[in-house]
């Protein structure tokens, strides 16, 4: 009897099943086609470097050395490494618009999880905090649409593939334990004019499912490992369908720990398949696990390319900076601290929307942009001051500023064309008083490097020097490093500026490092102590200009020497002038500085500070971004 019902359901909709079979069977891709990786991206062309002569190209380095020395990693907040190339300047040139509110009033953002070469075959999620998932896909102002669902809490996206379930997680790999696959052909039992009609039409199969594809509602059931295991199952099985596979944009939702397939979704280049979890209240906020971490908001899965899985977390902008402030500031600290961290995330993260445009997402969830790790901290403080704030925005002239931070500036800030090239009004650098009654960690630390430290360091990195001799810094008004300039016995030098002169000498081969941009240079086998005039109660506390008077009377400008000779009662002594530029010809040179990060924008340690001394976080940003508005 069942057999003749589904003749007669097929006959009604012959004509138009045929034409739609002959288009889909020239769409569908062989499983040699689908298995195409995605191709690697271009590798970033090597930054520009600025000095008296072109680096050459690098010698050979003896077998036991690295041949290529790891710069300090760059980040928009942390310690300072690589240095953008005014074609990629990390300030934009032009200000972007204030942001837009969606449906509701609430701001959307799209943060990546794994994309590229992290990009996964399966992807398990757990309803921590309600119940089942909506799948459907986001438009493009980011407003869920929701086609169907289920009250499975635990679901796996995969890639419309041959996969197998081993260790928790679905993988191309076979199982060494014989474990389940999910196959990526499939019988379908009839394309329909309506989720009903499907979901009626897949009913009379134990395997059976529904699937969108390509803006049609189809009935399907099974999952083969070929389409000649398809081909027999409709035999076998006296089923009146079609072997077929999708095109390699389609995934997969499978019960996590099965193979039974909850839903199907392929929209091509145009859609991705977005799935949304459902809290267990209307009104309260649904809370995923994804990879052991728990996060806000629902979920895109989308194939680039027709590869594996990038994955998107899609959330309010707020709930992703719940997400930011606890990993980038700590959430013990006063309230008015977290508040200025939240500001300044939530303006950075809006003037950097579509930064990772080209993999379908606004910011990634690394350092590179800020560091996101979900909700996993039970921080209600930082909670307290994104919600507080919501809404609130750094701005200069009506536009939104490039909020950056950095961890401690050791004493003083720096312009943003000290370090990013562009010269940006409100990045300007300021002496700073408070960030020192507070313990940061990094209030002093020095390195002293031999000259060959300096010359193995300059080949490992590309150059191609002699023996370095001599090292001449220069330095900025707010007494952080500018420039470093290198020579070698052969009388050729290397000049780095800005952030490269940060992150040149960093070396973790070594364990030496320039942790920020606020150092100085000296003869490491000269003293440094301090200076004093008659009075050892108090040292200069500004050498970079001195006099003195010679035995006719004459008054002397001492200039821009770096070691000057001075008379004691103990005789004369040579000792170094801290931050004072000009070439020091050594042995062994001294980096000695203080402060995390590349020490533009505000310093958390010192907004830290300012929070304890009774600043408001309004007071704390116009006090490191100057001439902003806070609102």
């Amino acid at each position: 009897m069942r057999r003749f019902t589904d003749k007669l359901r097929i006959l009604a909709l012959l004509l138009i099943l045929g034409l739609i079979l002959a288009a889909s069977s020239a769409a569908e891709p062989t499983e040699e086609a689908q298995a195409d990786p995605i191709p690697a991206p271009a590798e970033s062309e090597e930054i520009e470097e600025y000095g008296e002569l072109e680096a050459p190209e690098a010698p050979e380095v003896p077998e036991e050395a690295e041949t290529e020395e790891e710069e300090a990693p760059f980040s928009p907040f942390f310690p300072s490494g690589e240095e953008e190339s005014p074609e990629n300047d990390p300030v934009p040139a032009v200000p972007p618009p204030m942001p837009e509110e969606g449906d509701g009033g609430k701001e959307m953002i799209r943060i990546g999880l794994y994309w590229d070469e992290n990009a996964l075959e399966g992807a398990n999620l757990l309803n921590y905090a309600g119940s089942g998932y909506e799948f459907g896909y986001f438009d493009d102002d980011l407003h869920f649409v929701p086609l169907y669902s289920t009250e499975e809490r635990a679901i796996s996206m995969l890639k419309d593939w041959s996969l197998y379930y081993d260790g928790g997680q679905y993988t191309s790999k076979p199982s060494t334990s014989g474990g389940l696959r999910v196959g990526c052909y499939h019988i379908r039992l009839g394309v329909c004019g309506s989720l009903e009609e499907a979901l009626s039409l897949a009913s009379g199969y134990e395997d059976g499912y529904v699937a969108m594809l390509n803006g049609s509602w189809c009935a399907l059931c099974g999952s083969y490992a070929s389409q000649a295991a398809a081909e027999s199952a409709i035999s076998s099985r006296g089923i009146y369908g079609t072997a077929m596979t999708a095109s390699s944009r389609c995934v997969t939702v499978v019960a996590t720990g099965t193979d039974r397939v909850l839903f199907q979704f392929d929209g091509g280049e145009q859609q991705s398949l977005g799935v949304m979890p459902r809290p267990e209240k209307e009104g309260e906020r649904a809370v995923t696990w994804f990879r052991g971490r728990k996060y806000y908001g629902g979920f895109r899965y989308s194939r680039i390319d027709g590869g594996d899985l990038t994955v998107v977390n899609i959330l309010e902008m707020d709930e992703y900076i719940c997400g930011v402030v606890p990993y980038e500031m700590s959430p013990g600290w006063p309230l008015e601290a977290l508040k200025a961290q939240a500001v300044s995330a939530r303006t950075y993260s809006a003037s950097q929307r579509g930064k990772h445009a080209k993999y379908g997402f606004d910011l990634c969830n690394s350092t590179c942009c800020q560091a996101y790790l979900g909700v996993d901290v039970d921080a209600p403080d930082c909670e307290e001051a994104v919600f507080s704030t919501s809404g609130v925005y750094i701005t200069y002239e009506g536009e939104l500023a490039s909020t950056y931070y950095h961890s401690c500036d050791g004493g003083a800030t720096e312009n943003s064309e000290n370090v990013f090239y562009e010269e940006i009004p409100y990045l300007k650098g300021v002496k700073d008083p408070y960030e020192s009654q507070v313990t940061t960690g990094y209030e002093n630390w020095s390195y002293v490097y031999t000259r060959d430290d300096i010359t193995w360091i300059l080949r490992a990195k590309g150059y191609n020097c002699g023996t370095i001799v001599s090292v001449t810094p220069t330095y900025t008004e707010m007494g952080n490093i500018l420039s470093l300039k290198f020579s070698d016995s052969n009388g050729v030098s290397w000049t780095f500026s800005r952030s490269r002169a940060g992150s040149i000498l960093y070396s973790k081969t070594l364990g030496k490092y320039t942790h920020s941009q606020r150092f100085t240079v000296t003869d490491a086998d000269i003293s440094s102590q301090d200076l004093f005039i008659n009075e050892e109660s108090e040292p200069l506390a500004e050498t970079q200009r001195l006099w003195a008077v010679d035995g006719s009377g004459q008054v002397h400008e001492l200039g821009e020497a770096s070691q000057i000779t001075v008379l004691s009662a103990e005789g004369s002594r040579t000792v170094n002038r801290s931050g004072a530029e000009g070439a020091i010809y050594a042995s062994r040179f001294r980096v000695s500085g203080s402060g995390w990060g590349h020490n533009v924008g505000m310093s958390q340690h010192g907004a830290r500070a300012m929070a304890l001394l009774g600043f408001t976080y309004e007071e704390i940003l116009k006090f490191y971004f100057s001439g902003v508005d806070v609102g």
